[in-house]
């Protein structure tokens, strides 16, 4: 029997980064080093239950008396906990009721969600430095936005070209939207200043384009209030702006899919605007946003002790990735590389990326079991003292 509708389908290639994960899994040395998927891990390789999200999901589950939908705003109070956790309550933006908030499957729901409502709103591209997470491209293209690059960083440098990047912005009008890393860039770890982020929004203040920040690792930079620096100045400067939350590193909720999309409005009633379309969006998409994640999110930040816990357990993963960028930086020194790999102890979040091609990867894990993608990420997470001499010899067997 025939098939045409599907007759013409051509096979899809794994995305990178999982096939990397599956190929990881098939290599049987046992020194292998995985330095690719990016989830926070401790010494022994573990992605453990945050303790404070335990006691939460033990809590919810006693109590739990229905599995009835969520509303579409997603789980009671936690919009309004995203926003406060992200904001604070003397923000003038919360002051004035500016800031509303929905519950998304992740922060890839926020992001969708978001491209959605500016491509509704007759945005046709979105700008973003490059490079940029993978998977800003295809979820931006799904909503029908155009992805058009700028220049952002350079490897050469292990650092930003602002000059160039600013070159770009300064291009952008008022038709135009400009897509944002809020802290702990993915992939290559080097963050805006305040100051440079003070120049773009004066730059959108004056030439009057769209920001959509993607904010992915609030709390693993320097903390969560330094963190929130870029999503708060948009909210005091810029007359609207979205921003994407994700859960999924801050909570360790990987798997739960718990995120937000969050709206700044010009004023109280253009806010519940926006918010009107995020959620007539999202039904359209998945209808009701998943419960699990949302609500122990909720319970965590509605709960005064539970949320002193997860906090101070979040402060202890950030200084644990912040040490592995000491242990490598210091460990690279005592293997001669002199200040080669210096620039990696000068940025934040989980990431870094190594100045190597994408042939030099293949040589780091065919020859030494040390996986990194393509274009020379490396979790951060990943480094630890048993295996980071390894790296290091790696690195100048294959890069030096």
């Amino acid at each position: 029997m025939s098939d045409p509708m599907f007759s013409d389908l051509k096979l899809v290639q794994p995305d990178a980064i999982l096939g990397l994960s599956a190929a990881f899994r098939a290599d049987t040395r046992e020194d292998k080093i995985d330095l690719g998927v990016g989830v926070f891990r401790t010494p022994d390789n573990r992605t453990p239950v945050m303790q404070a999200v335990a006691d939460a999901q033990n809590q919810l589950v006693e109590n739990e008396t229905t599995k009835v939908y969520l509303p579409p705003e997603g789980a009671p109070g936690f919009g309004e906990a995203i926003v406060d956790l992200l904001f604070g309550a003397g923000h003038p933006a919360a002051k004035d009721a500016r800031l509303a908030a929905i519950q998304t499957p992740g922060g890839c729901g926020a992001l969708r969600i978001g491209a959605e409502l500016l491509a509704r709103s007759g945005a046709k591209s979105i700008h973003v430095g490059e490079p940029t997470w993978a998977n800003h491209k295809p979820l931006m293209q799904a909503a029908g936005l155009e992805v058009i690059a700028l220049p952002f960083y350079n490897k050469e440098k292990c650092a930003i070209d602002f000059d160039d990047f600013m070159g770009g912005v300064e291009r952008l009008g008022k038709d135009n939207v400009l897509l944002l890393h809020g802290c702990c860039h993915n992939p290559t770890g080097a963050d805006l200043t305040n100051a440079q982020i003070d120049a773009i929004f004066d730059a959108a203040e004056s030439q009057g384009f769209a920001v959509f920040i993607d904010t992915a690792y609030h709390g693993f930079g320097e903390s969560l209030d330094a963190d929130a620096y870029m999503a708060r100045e948009a909210a005091r400067r810029l007359p609207s702006a979205l921003i994407a939350y994700s859960c999924s590193k801050n909570f360790g909720l990987y798997r739960e899919r718990a995120g937000a999309l969050i709206a700044v409005g010009r004023d109280a009633e253009h806010a519940k605007i926006m918010v009107s379309h995020m959620t007539s969006l999202a039904r359209g998409n998945y209808s009701m946003p998943p419960a699990h994640g949302g609500l122990i999110v909720s319970k965590i930040l509605h709960d005064d002790s539970l949320r002193a816990a997860w906090k101070n357990e979040l402060d202890h993963m950030r200084g644990a990735v912040i040490g592995n960028r000491e242990l490598l930086v210091k460990t690279a020194r005592e293997m001669q590389l002199g200040d080669r790999l210096d620039f990696i102890t000068r940025q934040r979040g989980m990431f870094s990326m190594l100045p190597v091609t994408k042939e030099q990867t293949d040589v780091f894990r065919e020859k030494h079991g040390v996986y990194m993608t393509g274009n020379g990420r490396i979790n951060m997470c990943g480094v630890n003292t048993s295996n980071v001499e390894a790296i290091v010899t790696a690195y100048k067997d294959v890069a030096v």
